[in-house]
């Protein structure tokens, strides 16, 4: 039993090594390549194979038989051939799409670096635009708020501790003040 599985372990370890080589693209496009010649070939011996099939066997009249029997006799051997025409198309089909998705794969691959770095780059103008429109914005705010004229001169120095002198000159003691709301 132990020499079953190390020839199983032998097997699964050789079957990759073999297939490696198709990681390249080029090698990958001449395996597909010969691929779809091999079952082209098949597809056009399939073909030829069910046209001899189908006039054979669509002759072949038993007497007794009614218009169409010969023909249903034949169908029934004729679906297999069919099922081998398609099968081999759809492996031909199955071998470019191969190639092309795994050419698709390796370009996909090699633009992710440069995408994921543009992407950062656009993320950071665009935080970078945020910053500078939050900053004229606040120096805006900050100067429109030191450039009013003092209201509140009479309680100025007199009002206490809790007073702060705006740039201005205007004494604040809160928010309210700031935008000329009286507080309750």
């Amino acid at each position: 039993m132990p020499e079953i599985e190390h020839m199983n372990n032998e097997v699964l370890n050789r079957v990759p090594a073999e297939f490696r080589p198709l990681l390249n693209l080029d090698h990958l496009t001449t395996w597909t390549l010969d691929r779809q010649r091999v079952h082209n070939d098949d597809h056009s011996e399939y073909e030829a194979a069910r046209a001899m099939f189908q006039a054979v066997l669509r002759s072949q009249h038993v007497e007794g038989d009614g218009r169409w029997a010969a023909r249903r006799r034949a169908r029934k051997v004729e679906k297999h051939l069919n099922r081998l025409v398609k099968g081999s198309r759809e492996a031909a089909r199955g071998a470019e799409g191969l190639r092309t998705a795994y050419a698709d794969h390796v370009r996909t691959i090699q633009a992710l670096p440069g995408q994921r770095a543009a992407k950062a780059q656009a993320k950071a103008n665009r935080r970078d635009q945020v910053n500078t429109f939050a900053t004229k914005s606040l120096n805006k705010t900050i100067g429109a708020m030191a450039a009013r004229p003092d209201s509140d001169t009479e309680e100025g120095e007199t009002a206490g501790q809790d007073a702060v002198k705006a740039s201005g000159g205007r004494t604040v003691r809160g928010v309210n003040d700031l935008f000329d709301r009286k507080g309750a």
